[in-house]
């Protein structure tokens, strides 16, 4: 059969989350609806029916980021993946791009140009023990984020990625559950959101100017959450492992972080990234 790749549109939403639900990937539909929001995407259709997807986003001029590269099982080795990421990196320009790969999809993104540069650390919990919030020292304080502080989060965002993320920021504003923003001296120390995600919540972006400025947010966003399923997904070079696992979060995979082209470095003292806000938008 004929394989047509098309641009992936809401009237595909359907047919991706059932490839998602094989693989027992943890996407809900809406989770789909809200990255397609934030990006574009292909599918490949064979007799009407999706088959294979990706979705890339465009964060700015110089980056990009790519994921949910799908193929069902049904249809694999025949290079449909090949062809939808050849399409999608086509669509990129010179655009710098990320990715997060199984160690089954290295191969195929190495042949396409991409380069191992870390791994990402996905840690959860299906039921959350108790959690204390770390308190804040006499120079910090947490506030809830607002929509008027969608600027102030973008600039952080930028510093610690490169990017330029502002209609992610802008959505997380929306949607998310919290969004807390940490002061230290009267000047932003990193900020952190809580949302709803697969089976449960999902906390990130994590953005902080160091691992005691990410873990005292994150702790304050656990904190509350008994019972419920929550994930973090963190770089591998965050330093956050042994003190996730000890909150009772604990490692359940490790996918390789790749990029084409040159990898994003953030500049000493300033923001880093701790969490991401997706594998597959990171």
């Amino acid at each position: 059969m004929t394989i047509e790749l098309v641009n992936l549109n809401e009237s595909h939403l359907d047919g991706a989350f059932v490839l998602t639900q094989k693989l027992q990937w943890p996407h809900r539909r809406v989770d789909w609806q809200q990255m397609l929001m934030l990006g574009s995407g292909l599918v490949a259709l064979e007799n009407g029916a999706p088959v294979g997807t990706t979705l890339c986003w465009r964060w700015g001029h110089d980056y990009a980021t790519l994921g949910l590269v799908i193929v069902d099982e049904s249809c694999q080795g025949r290079g449909i993946g090949r062809l939808l990421l050849q399409a999608t990196l086509g669509s990129l320009g010179d655009r710098r791009v990320r990715l997060h790969a199984t160690p089954a999809g290295r191969p195929l993104y190495e042949k396409l140009g991409f380069i191992a540069s870390g791994h990402v650390l996905q840690h959860e919990s299906s039921a959350l023990g108790a959690v204390a919030a770390i308190p804040c020292s006499s120079r910090q304080q947490l506030r809830h984020a607002t929509p008027e502080d969608a600027a102030l989060l973008a600039a952080l965002d930028h510093q610690a990625l490169g990017q330029e993320r502002t209609p992610l920021i802008d959505q997380l504003l929306s949607s998310a559950q919290r969004v807390l923003i940490l002061e230290e001296d009267g000047r932003a120390g990193g900020f952190a959101g809580l949302r709803r995600f697969g089976h449960g919540y999902a906390i990130g972006p994590v953005v902080a100017a160091g691992r005691g400025q990410a873990r005292l947010l994150i702790a304050r966003l656990l904190s509350g959450l008994e019972g419920q399923f929550v994930r973090v997904d963190s770089n591998g070079t965050a330093g956050l492992d042994r003190w996730l696992s000890e909150l009772g979060m604990m490692q359940v995979d490790a996918p390789i972080t790749m990029y084409k082209g040159q990898p994003w470095r953030p500049q000493a003292g300033g923001m880093q990234t701790f969490g991401l806000m997706s594998q597959a938008m990171a």
